[in-house]
């Protein structure tokens, strides 16, 4: 028996749904508040793992360094510079610019404090 799309609407239209009692659907939901929340699984690497692939590529990069340096036989001289800067941080290190700077450090430094102490007051609540 084979039924086309009007005669299958049709017979899905008389039909009524059955749904569970109330009883059951609040026996159902209590019994899931009961269950414990799923951990998630996260994969934890180990760090020497990560520590020795790390020292393995800072020992690769280092070994070619030496390598390049003993086998170059050029030999550079540097130019000498000479910067006076006497004027330069007597002008800028007046006693008012170093009150600002270290006002302004002084509020970082609290800013950055409160963010720690309400870190570590959320963890304990």
């Amino acid at each position: 028996m084979e039924l086309n799309d009007e005669e299958l609407t049709r017979l899905l239209k008389d039909m009524e749904l059955e749904q569970p009692s109330m009883s059951f659907t609040r026996n159902v939901m209590e019994q899931a508040k009961l269950e414990r929340a799923p951990i998630s699984l996260k994969t934890r690497v180990d760090n020497r793992i990560i520590y020795g692939i790390a020292a393995i590529f800072v020992a690769f990069i280092v070994g070619v360094f030496v390598y390049a340096i003993a086998n170059t036989s050029v030999t550079y001289k540097l130019p000498e510079v000479k910067i006076d800067l006497g004027g330069a941080v007597d002008k800028t290190l007046t006693p008012g610019f170093l009150a600002v700077f270290l006002f302004i450090d002084v509020i970082i430094a609290l800013i950055y404090f409160d963010s720690i102490l309400r870190r570590k007051r959320a963890k304990t609540l």
